[in-house]
């Protein structure tokens, strides 16, 4: 069977993922096998080459993150209308959170500018009895599906207010005054960030309240789509910590996304594929792999954060990875990683092909010694 690629990239990712492949496609799939039977992912992440990939027999794939691997499950389930039913209130919420603004902008507004204007004037008074007085206007369009603790998202929407215009008043003595479109888009980033601070929240203490799969994957989905940068961190208690976009993301919106991944293309992709969520070695040493059949692999790099959406990914990890790989498989594979002499190390072995290139991605191969090498595309063919 032809590996064919998919060249218009009906299929892509779904999700924003660190480190993702996408734009070393354009490297990875020239050196790709011209055949394939199964094809098989140990560290899946937002999936860019298993979704390029468009001619395999059956697809294989798994990641050690519990929740990516979930959001998977969820959307190939049979009860995925479930799933996209609350990302559509989801997103519809997050649109009428501009029209919310637009209602209240005059009272917003007057606050900000009597905080600009004076030195003694109470604003964090004023936005705690705006909001008090106003917060039906906020929570009543979302009680009906995500009515958990919706005191927090009142008390986020005050702090985000304070700290918002608070930062807003020093940036204009340092800068100068702030356009009213200016104004107006920072007030309202206060109102969104508040809306994502809330989902964080439900995200981090999901067992607390109970939370049931298909609506965390929800969760799971828009703060993955609206985080800072598409970074998603941990602090020591396991919590994700990372805030909001910023004033980029307040006109995103989910709706193309919903639409993608309840349609016919990735719904008939995952009807062909296996998913699982265990440690790489466990999942590739369970299945019953042939000559004809292709492993890609695209783990965690070798870096000091090596911590992997709360699973650590350490050396002994790339030492175990790199065993497997030259002495227990019986088919092809391709890794891509970044270039570290430890890796560099463990894969100079007999019968192993390791290609370098650059940051920017050139389809040119360098070689080991120049120094704009930053990845390794490394194979056993």
């Amino acid at each position: 069977m032809t590996i064919l690629f998919n060249t218009d990239l009906e299929l892509k990712p779904f999700l924003k993922w660190p480190g993702g492949k996408t734009k070393e496609l354009k490297v990875i799939i020239p050196n790709l096998p011209p055949k394939i039977n199964n094809y098989y992912e140990p560290f899946i992440g937002g999936g860019a080459v298993y979704f390029a990939v468009t001619d395999a027999k059956h697809y294989f794939i798994n990641d050690k993150s519990k929740d990516l691997i979930d959001l998977y499950q969820n959307i190939k389930s049979e009860n995925n209308k479930e799933l996209f039913r609350v990302l559509h209130e989801t997103d519809s919420y997050w649109k009428k959170l501009d029209k919310i603004f637009e209602n209240h902008k005059y009272t917003l507004l007057s606050i900000y500018f009597a905080l600009r204007n004076s030195y003694n004037y109470d604003f964090k008074m004023s936005i705690k009895q705006f909001i008090d007085n106003n917060i039906s206007d906020f929570t009543n369009p979302i009680q009906n599906f995500f009515d958990f603790d919706l005191n927090f998202y009142s008390k986020e929407i005050k702090i985000n207010l304070i700290r918002k215009m608070t930062r807003m008043k020093q940036l204009e003595k340092e800068k100068g005054l702030f356009s009213d479109s200016g104004v107006d888009a920072n007030i309202l980033t206060a109102i969104k960030s508040s809306f994502y601070m809330y989902f964080r929240m439900l995200y981090n203490q999901h067992e607390k309240y109970n939370i049931p799969s298909m609506m965390f994957s929800a969760i799971y989905f828009f703060i993955r789509n609206y985080t800072y940068s598409g970074m998603f961190r941990y602090n020591t208690d396991g919590e994700f910590n990372v805030p909001y976009g910023g004033i980029g993301y307040n006109g995103n919106s989910l709706y193309k996304k919903i639409k993608y991944i309840s349609g016919k293309s990735i719904q008939d992709k995952l009807q062909k594929t296996f998913i699982e969520n265990r440690d790489f070695y466990d999942f590739m040493k369970s299945q019953n792999t042939t000559e004809n059949d292709f492993i890609f692999l695209d783990p965690p790099y070798d870096t000091e954060f090596s911590t992997y959406d709360k699973n650590e990914f350490s050396q002994n990890d790339q030492v175990r990875l790199a065993k497997y790989l030259i002495n227990e498989t019986n088919c092809k594979w391709q890794l891509v990683i970044k270039n570290t002499n430890f890796i560099h190390k463990l894969y100079e072995k007999a019968g192993i092909s390791i290609k370098y290139f650059d940051k920017s991605y050139n389809v040119s191969f360098m070689n080991r010694n120049d120094k704009k090498t930053e990845h390794l595309l490394i194979t056993n063919y």
